[in-house]
């Protein structure tokens, strides 16, 4: 073979492996908008479902158990706090502290405004940190946020003008005026942080191919199991669960437990009616393994789990690591989608958003 020849070949083999790198990013953007609707219709087919599946609970033996680790993974959402960064806030002041008891009694009871969500927090009289509203304290000051943008889209103008509703009528029934923002400035930031978010956003997919023979239900979940896939989010979805990386010492994170909140690093998806089916003897062909990337912080290397996770798993189930389209990944391909994530790491860094911070699991949700 001539030198041109092999010349054309290396440069062939290289558009390819881009080619086929562009299609599974392109493809993670797609997905970004559809898996959140599908986490919550599963999460609630698991609550109609009161089958446990053999062999999951196991994993924790002399532990806190499945059901224990995924409330703790799914603690963080009750350590949601304003953020300026995704926020639009109305402050609300006070001539004297008021009781946060007597506060909380007057917030609206549907703490949304449309599809966006709310939250509330007080300026402490005697530490002078804002914080969730507490039973037996006082409070110099109150805000409340709404939400700019989520994977649902940006704030628009009717759930901004129900927030600033809402608003009016917590100030009528605590005797003060809330300070607004500008709806003009606040629609205007909304749609920039979902402009960002939809550029900056992946969800990767490595999908495990049956070569010969489909597995059995029962022996698609013991090597799930074994892999670390032992956290039952739904019917058909498995999750390996990592701790979260500690900030520091003095970290408030811990919810005064001292154990750290566990996050689904990479989820484990299958056919979800051969699960809830009786015959447990159900053929399954294909699995796919998910990552949300901004949800999960970089230091635990995510992708990196994902991939040895596929390598095991694929040489377990004698399965073949596809793309949505049935093409093989390669690993060239897996190092070009492990540069394009470095850089999206470094861009949510420099947009005070990096991937895993409350802040950007509120937004990419």
């Amino acid at each position: 073979m001539g030198q041109l020849q092999q010349a054309l070949l290396l440069v062939g083999a290289g558009i390819i492996a881009a080619v086929a790198g562009f299609n599974f990013w392109q493809s993670a953007q797609i997905r970004r908008r559809r898996a959140r609707a599908e986490i919550v219709e599963l999460e609630g087919e698991r609550g109609r479902n009161e089958r446990r599946e053999p062999g999951l609970d196991d994993a924790h033996a002399g532990n806190e158990g499945t059901h224990a680790d995924l409330d703790r993974a799914r603690g963080r959402a009750f350590v949601a706090h304003i953020d300026p960064l995704i926020d639009a806030i109305a402050s609300f002041g006070f001539d004297q502290p008021v009781p946060g008891e007597s506060l909380a009694e007057r917030l609206p009871r549907a703490a949304r405004a449309g599809a966006k969500p709310l939250l509330f927090e007080g300026r402490n009289a005697r530490s002078g940190l804002w914080e969730m509203l507490q039973t037996g304290e006082r409070y110099a000051e109150l805000q409340a946020a709404v939400q700019l943008a989520s994977r649902s889209g940006p704030l628009n103008a009717i759930e901004y003008s129900e927030f600033v509703t809402k608003c009016h009528a917590l100030g009528e029934a605590l005797g003060t005026s809330p300070d607004l923002p500008d709806m003009a400035e606040v629609l205007e930031q909304a749609r920039d942080l979902d402009h960002f978010a939809a550029g900056n956003d992946a969800q990767l997919s490595i999908n495990l191919q049956a070569r010969d023979v489909a597995w059995g239900l029962d022996f698609l979940r013991r090597h799930a199991q074994a892999a670390g896939f032992t956290a039952l989010l739904g019917a058909g979805r498995l999750a390996l669960l990592e701790p979260e990386p500690r900030a520091g010492a003095g970290d408030s994170e811990d919810h005064g437990n001292g154990a750290a909140r566990l996050i689904p690093v990479v989820q484990l998806v299958y056919d979800a009616q051969a699960e809830l089916a009786d015959n447990p003897d159900v053929p399954v062909s294909r699995a796919t393994l998910l990552l949300d990337v901004p949800q999960v912080p970089q230091a635990l290397q995510p992708f990196n789990r994902m991939r040895d996770a596929a390598h095991r798993l694929a040489q377990d189930l004698d399965a073949r690591e596809v793309d949505d389209n049935g093409a093989p990944l390669s690993a060239a391909v897996m190092e070009q989608i492990d540069a394009q994530l470095q850089h999206l790491y470094a861009v949510l860094d420099q947009r005070g958003l990096p991937a895993g911070s409350p802040a950007a699991q509120r937004l990419f949700s």
